[in-house]
């Protein structure tokens, strides 16, 4: 089978695992190997411009058979409506993997910047990086917008044991400002790292005006735009 064709996948789950974020996992015809951090495009009937849509490999890359995605689901979106219609055994067309927002073995510090399911291609590389018993330094700014979007902190929590890691939850607009736990701030990431003096590499994924904005704060410290790893979801 080439590469690039399309590949049945079984949907063998679907897990909510915040407000409309749910993880979909597949089961492939075939195992497709990825690198952590690539993503696939999923058949969608119907949408426009074009009948596709990409999502960013949530699972290892040790396990090419089985993938996890993580997908928020809007209301209205051609992509959004189809999946929110899916139900395990459905079987989805995919293609890939693509894309080169993959993490290369020799950098070090690396700083994840991520907004809601942007922490999707980190969740992965993170992943492998656990399997690896890799050392090296990692930090996340993880920016939600209430408290009701968070997951995955039980994950982030064991990485601070089993991985040389720290994070910074980010709440645009908590609901609950008192009851915020240790870790937590009130804002969005990019007032969270302002204060932050770059250094090494900077991997930044999800909402394209944080992207932006974030890009001209790290630029305007003085980090060279080879440093500067881009993904933009919307």
């Amino acid at each position: 089978m080439e590469r690039y064709s399309p590949r049945k996948a079984l949907l063998r789950s679907i897990d909510t695992v915040a407000r409309d974020t749910l993880v979909y996992r597949v089961e492939l015809d075939e195992p497709l190997p990825f690198k952590a951090g690539q993503f696939v495009n999923l058949a969608v009937p119907g949408a426009k411009p074009r009948g596709e849509r990409s999502y960013s490999v949530y699972s290892d890359p040790a396990s090419p058979g089985v993938l996890d995605f993580c997908i928020k689901l809007f209301a209205g979106g051609a992509a959004s409506e189809y999946l929110r219609e899916r139900k395990v055994g459905d079987v989805l067309d995919i293609r890939g993997p693509f894309g080169v927002f993959t993490l290369p073995e020799e950098i070090e510090p690396v700083t994840f910047v991520a907004t809601g399911t942007g922490l999707a291609p980190f969740h992965s590389m993170l992943l492998e990086q656990e399997r690896l018993g890799n050392r090296r330094i990692f930090r996340l700014f993880f920016g939600v917008r209430a408290e009701e979007d968070v997951f995955g902190v039980a994950t982030l929590q064991r990485w601070k044991q089993s991985l040389n890691f720290d994070y910074t939850l980010c709440l645009s607009r908590p609901e609950a400002p008192e009851a915020m736990k240790e870790g937590c701030v009130i804002g969005r990431v990019t007032q969270a790292i302002a204060d932050h003096s770059p250094e090494g590499h900077w991997y930044l994924c999800g909402n394209g005006s944080m992207i932006e904005e974030v890009r001209g704060l790290l630029k305007g410290k003085g980090l060279d735009r080879k440093q500067i790893h881009v993904e933009k979801y919307y």
